[in-house]
C-alpha cells in the first residue's frame, strides 16, 4: 500500500515529457505514477498515498485552476508543483495563490524539477512531523480521548493520513471508537466542510442496503413514493462511512467496487447516472483478509477499501486510558448530582481489573449506571455493574443479599410483623441500615428500583439517616 520510496505523481497530457519526467524522478528514487487527465488523477488519489503532484494546468478535461483549487480543499498539506507552459505572471500569481508548492515551466529543466521535488517532499515530511510532536502528548484528540502510547501514535496517524484523500479501512473490535476515528479523520481532511454521512451496513438486509447506499426512483418498488437520494449521493463533496462494511453482500460489494472506481452509480429503479465526489471510510471488527480467504468478500474490492489500514487498539490494551476515560465520561453524566462525581480508589481498582469486552463503549455504559445508581458524590463498589466486579470482590458485594438479622435500629418504633407492609417497612429500614443508608446498596440488597424504594420510603415515612 505505502511504498518505501516518495511517491510522485505526474499529470500531463504530453506522453513524451511524461517519458522523460518519470525517468528522471525513477533514477532519483522516486516512485511515479503517471496520468493523462484529471479525472484519472483523481480516481487514483482514491486509492493512492502520494507525497508529491507534479500538475500540468493544461489537461484535457479539467481548467488546471479549478482542478488545483479542488485537490487543496480535499488534500490541504499535499505539496503540488505546477508544469506549464504559460509562464504569464498572472497564471503563476493565481496558482500561487491557490496553494500551489512551486511551478515550473516548461521545457522542464531536470535539475530545477528533482530540487523542486526534492524540497516539496522534504517539507511536507518536516510538516508532518511538527503536527505529530504538536499531537504526541495530548490527552485527547478531535473528541477521542486516551493518553497511551497507543492512542498517541493512533492520533499521529489519523493527523497523517487524513489530508490524503484515499479510501481507509478502520479495524477494531466493537465498542472500540472506529465511529469517533472516523468523524476525526473527516475532521481533520479538507473535505471537513463537507457532509459526513455514516451508514451500518449490518443494519439493513440484502433487499434494502442497496436502496440506502444508491438511493431509488419513484415506484422502485413498493412504498417507494418519491425519489429519495442514498448515502453516496448525499456525501458528494464530503465523506461516506461505511460501518461493518464486512457484512454487505456480495452482489452490493459488486456494485460498490464500480462506485469506487467511476464515482458514479445509477439509483435504484433509475438508469441516469449519479455521480458524487466522495471520500470512503470503512470499518470492521472482522478480519477481512480472512474474509476474501473465505470468498466471502471481494478480493479486488478489499484492495479498494482498504488502500490504508488503521487499528484502533482494544480498550484493555491501554489500561492507563481507563481512569482518563472514566472522568470523562462522569462529567457526562454529572448532570443529575449537586457535587463532582468521583471514584473510590476500589472502585478504580475493579475497573483497571476488568476485561472490558464491549471496550469503550462498555466503560460508558458502567460509569452511567454507576451515576445513575451512586447516593453519594463517591461512586463505591456498590454502585458499579456486578459483571465488573472481579471474583474476589464480586462474593463480598454479593454476600450482603442474605444478611444476618440486625438489632432494631433505635430511632424506629418497633411493628409487629403481623402484615406484609409491616415486614416490607422493617426489611428497608434493615437494609438501609446495614448499608449505612447508601439507597443504591440496599436497593440492590431489596432487589427493587431505586424509583420503587424512594416511593416506599416516602410511604412508610422513613427518613434516611447515612450517620
Amino acid at each position: 500500500m505505502i511504498s518505501a520510496r516518495p511517491t510522485a505523481l505526474l499529470v500531463d497530457d504530453d506522453a513524451s515529457l511524461c517519458d522523460l519526467i518519470g525517468l528522471w524522478l525513477d533514477r532519483a528514487g522516486y516512485s511515479v505514477q503517471v496520468h493523462h487527465d484529471g479525472s484519472s488523477m483523481l480516481n487514483a488519489l482514491g486509492w493512492t498515498l502520494p507525497d508529491v503532484i507534479c500538475l500540468d494546468l493544461g489537461l484535457p478535461d479539467a481548467n488546471g485552476m479549478e482542478l488545483l483549487s479542488r485537490l487543496r480543499r480535499q488534500n490541504p498539506h499535499l505539496p503540488i508543483i505546477i508544469l506549464t507552459a504559460d509562464d504569464a505572471v498572472d497564471s503563476v500569481v493565481r496558482a500561487m495563490q491557490s496553494g500551489a508548492y512551486d511551478y515550473l515551466p516548461k521545457p522542464v529543466n531536470e535539475t530545477k524539477l528533482l530540487t523542486t521535488v526534492r524540497n516539496a517532499v522534504d517539507h511536507h515530511k518536516l510538516s508532518t512531523r511538527v503536527a505529530d510532536l504538536e499531537i504526541r502528548d495530548r490527552t485527547a484528540y478531535r473528541g477521542i480521548h486516551g493518553a497511551s502510547a497507543a492512542m498517541s501514535t493512533l492520533f499521529q496517524t489519523i493527523e497523517r493520513v487524513a489530508a490524503r484523500d484515499v479510501s481507509i479501512l478502520i479495524n477494531g473490535e466493537s465498542g472500540s471508537g472506529k465511529e469517533l476515528v472516523a468523524r476525526a479523520l473527516h475532521d481533520a481532511s479538507g473535505r471537513r466542510d463537507g457532509p459526513f454521512v455514516a451508514v451500518n451496513c449490518a443494519a439493513f438486509p440484502p433487499t434494502l442496503i442497496e436502496a440506502e447506499l444508491f438511493g431509488h426512483e419513484k415506484g422502485a418498488f413498493t412504498g417507494a413514493s418519491a425519489r429519495r437520494a442514498g448515502c453516496f449521493e448525499r456525501a458528494d463533496g464530503g465523506t461516506i462511512f461505511l460501518d461493518e462494511v464486512a457484512e454487505l453482500d456480495l452482489a452490493v460489494q459488486a456494485k460498490l467496487l464500480r462506485v469506487l472506481q467511476e464515482r458514479s452509480f445509477c439509483r435504484v429503479g433509475g438508469m441516469k447516472e449519479v455521480k458524487s465526489d466522495f471520500r470512503l471510510l470503512a470499518a470492521t471488527h472482522r478480519q477481512l483478509s480472512e474474509a476474501v480467504a473465505r470468498g466471502q468478500f471481494r478480493e479486488d474490492l478489499y484492495y479498494r477499501v482498504a488502500v490504508f489500514e488503521l487499528f484502533v487498539p482494544s480498550l484493555r490494551s491501554r489500561q492507563e486510558d481507563i481512569a482518563l476515560l472514566a472522568r470523562h465520561f462522569l462529567e457526562q453524566f454529572q448532570h443529575d448530582h449537586d457535587e463532582p462525581l468521583r471514584l473510590s480508589p476500589e472502585a478504580l481498582d475493579a475497573l483497571k481489573a476488568y476485561s472490558w469486552p464491549g471496550n469503550v463503549r462498555e466503560l460508558q455504559n458502567t460509569i452511567q449506571h454507576a451515576a445513575v445508581m451512586a447516593a453519594d458524590p463517591m461512586i463505591g463498589l456498590d454502585d458499579l455493574p456486578a459483571r465488573v466486579l472481579g471474583p474476589a470482590i464480586q462474593p463480598a458485594i454479593s454476600g450482603v443479599m442474605t444478611p444476618s438479622p440486625l438489632p432494631q435500629p433505635p430511632n424506629h418504633s418497633p411493628l409487629p410483623a403481623t402484615t406484609l407492609e409491616n415486614i416490607e417497612r422493617q426489611a428497608i429500614i434493615e437494609a438501609l441500615e446495614r448499608h449505612r443508608g447508601n439507597v443504591s446498596a440496599a436497593q440492590r440488597q431489596l432487589g427493587i428500583g431505586r424509583t420503587t424504594l424512594y416511593r416506599k420510603l416516602k410511604k412508610f415515612n422513613i427518613t434516611l439517616d447515612r450517620g
